[in-house]
């Protein structure tokens, strides 16, 4: 039995934590009323998981809840492509090779969504003029995983989405409404892998995966600390424990040649220059890694004055709630909550 959706509930949920919202309902404009976070850890039950949600919102009487979800499912993938031409484009036979033999995804295997590089809408094959693409999704049963984790929490998704792609939205949106002309560098770094992108004024102009994420630090770390094990290793380094700022260069160092590649080449490509870096999910105890990246590669980083933009979305906060303190991480939860085609239709008017 599904609750009555007398209340909206937003979720984000990656490896570190899932953050959640409460709000007045799902309709533009709306209010939030409560703001949560659960740390996760590999122990953590469905039951523990559900209690945090139901001092969040009323399940009245064991039923589940209709959420609004963000997901990171393992193996999920957001792929930047340029066709030859608009005809290839609109072949889906041919962009089904493309996903095959150029980013080794196999769409009978994989949930995929093509979206228009321009401005992150849904491709339509019959009408778009468009030959830039994003191609995103992850394999099925990482987000039938997902599904059923909050299902077992009680939270039924009535709209399940890839986190990755939810925030670049929410990113590209927050650029326009502050009227950011350069180019953004956004980066999301978790155990197994890592993305980078680059938006321009709304346009995706690379999505590429880097193959090695934080899993790839623990040995180094246990190295240079002579500590015990990478398990050790792995508990120090998410601790509050040990101050990162003297060793985080060195630690960083392979991630942020990736970095230093990818946005190196873009700036020679276009002639732009890229001032600011956005890094989501990572927790507040690993602040340290975005100020290691920025100061490496020189860029400002990027942190969003929150309460603006949402008011920009007509999502206003309620009386108890406070997000000037809150960092990136927040983007891809409050994210789920923009209509951003909205706004654009309201300034064509």
């Amino acid at each position: 039995m599904l609750n009555p959706k007398t209340k909206g509930l937003f979720v984000d949920i990656s490896e570190f934590s899932i953050l959640a919202a409460r709000t007045s309902g799902y309709k533009i404009p709306m209010v939030i009323e409560e703001l949560a976070e659960y740390p996760l850890s590999s122990d953590d039950s469905a039951v523990e998981i559900r209690n945090f949600f139901e001092q969040l919102v009323d399940f009245k009487g064991g039923g589940y809840f209709v959420s609004r979800a963000g997901v990171y499912p393992e193996g999920r993938f957001v792929r930047y492509y340029e066709a030859e031409s608009t005809n290839k484009a609109k072949d889906l036979g041919f962009l089904s090779e493309v996903l095959k033999s150029e980013f080794n995804v196999d769409p009978d295997h994989n949930t995929v969504a093509i979206l228009n590089a321009n401005d992150g809408s849904d491709f339509d094959p019959v009408k778009s003029l468009n030959k830039r693409l994003v191609f995103c999704g992850a394999p099925i049963q990482a987000f039938q995983s997902e599904q059923d984790r909050l299902l077992e929490c009680g939270i039924y998704p009535e709209r399940l989405e890839l986190s990755t792609v939810t925030t670049l939205g929410g990113v590209s949106d927050y650029a326009h409404f502050n009227e950011i002309k350069s180019p953004i560098l956004c980066f999301e770094l978790t155990s197994q892998s890592a993305n980078i992108f680059i938006i321009n004024q709304g346009q995706v102009d690379v999505a590429r995966p880097v193959p090695f994420g934080l899993d790839s630090i623990y040995p180094l770390l246990q190295r240079e600390l002579g500590l015990k094990d990478e398990t050790s290793a792995r508990k120090l380094f998410f601790s509050n424990t040990f101050d990162f700022a003297e060793m985080g260069p060195k630690l960083l160092r392979r991630l942020t040649k990736e970095l230093q590649a990818s946005t190196g080449f873009y700036e020679v490509q276009t002639g732009l220059t890229i001032e600011k870096v956005f890094i989501s999910v990572l927790p507040q105890n690993l602040a340290w890694v975005s100020k290691t990246v920025s100061d490496s590669l020189g860029l400002e980083i990027l942190q969003p004055n929150l309460e603006k933009w949402l008011e920009g979305l007509k999502v206003s906060l309620g009386d108890e709630v406070e997000v000037s303190n809150l960092g990136s991480r927040w983007m891809g939860l409050f994210s789920l909550m923009g209509e951003f085609h909205l706004r654009e239709e309201g300034e064509g008017e």
